[in-house]
């Protein structure tokens, strides 16, 4: 039930918090929490519970007006105001191109592994055609986040009842987020793990076309899992975006990835060049 309290806390964070609206809060607070209590009996589960409750809750600006609530005096400041139509379009955008920017990278590694399995003329038609399909996907994703790049530098101006309820989801977000850097960090050392011991059995090319192709999916993970979390963070203005600085997290999040990526591609062909004798 700490979900419903955070949320009705975020939905009034605007107003003056006077002994009356903190009285209208824990006659809020109890109502909700007594649904809560009555759609758990009848066997829903804990994220029914929630979003029902929530769902039902109504426009907190209908909900001040009838309650003569008055926001307090807004804060000074530079900033984009978003909609709520906005920031779920934002956050869904984030979503879809973290997949298909992941399937982009884990494309150029499985051409890669044919550059090294197969070799020769064939190998490198492989490797081209793999990075003709995922150079237009990552146009494509680039172009569909083009319209967001300004949410990077600028503080985002959301309503309280928008706000909380992102901040309500970012609990979930931020599961999958450590869930997938954590899955993505072990299947990387499985695929080390797995390279050394193939190669102390004295196989040549097969150790490295299964790393190569076996880490594709821990940066697939990494990207699907760090864009939709940054997304919630930009956002709510927390984390790295806590003091909006010059700099696009977009570019950051690609610079991190061509870091690791294309130094670690490099390493391998080289790494192939030396163990195979190409």
């Amino acid at each position: 039930m700490d979900a419903i309290k955070t949320y009705l806390d975020n939905c009034f964070a605007a107003f003056p918090q006077t002994e009356k609206l903190r009285a209208l809060k824990a006659e809020m607070l109890a109502g909700m929490e007594e649904k809560y209590l009555a759609l758990k009996a009848e066997g829903k589960s804990e994220h029914e519970a929630v979003g029902n409750v929530i769902a039902n809750f109504g426009d907190i600006s209908e909900i001040a007006a009838e309650l003569e609530l008055e926001q307090s005096a807004p804060v000074s400041q530079d900033g984009i105001s978003v909609s709520r139509e906005e920031a779920y379009a934002y956050l869904t955008q984030m979503k879809k191109s973290s997949v298909g920017i992941g399937l982009g990278v884990w494309l150029v590694m499985t051409g890669i592994c044919g550059l090294v399995s197969i070799g020769g003329a064939l190998g490198l038609f492989a490797l081209l055609l793999s990075i003709a399909g995922a150079v237009p996907i990552f146009i494509v994703f680039g172009l569909r986040l083009a319209p967001y790049e300004d949410y990077d530098e600028q503080v985002l101006l959301l309503d309280s009842q928008t706000r909380a309820e992102i901040q309500q989801q970012r609990s979930r977000v931020t599961t999958r987020f450590v869930a997938g850097i954590s899955a993505g960090g072990a299947l990387v050392l499985l695929a080390v793990g797995a390279f050394v011991y193939l190669r102390t059995l004295e196989y040549q090319t097969f150790p490295l076309v299964l790393l190569l192709f076996t880490i594709g999916f821990p940066v697939f993970l990494f990207i699907t899992a760090v864009m939709p979390f940054g997304a919630h963070e930009a956002l709510l203005g927390k984390g790295e975006f806590e003091n909006k600085t010059a700099g696009k997290k977009a570019d950051r999040l690609i610079g991190t990835v061509a870091s690791v990526f294309w130094p670690a591609v490099v390493a391998a062909y080289l790494l192939w060049s030396f163990v195979g004798d190409a």
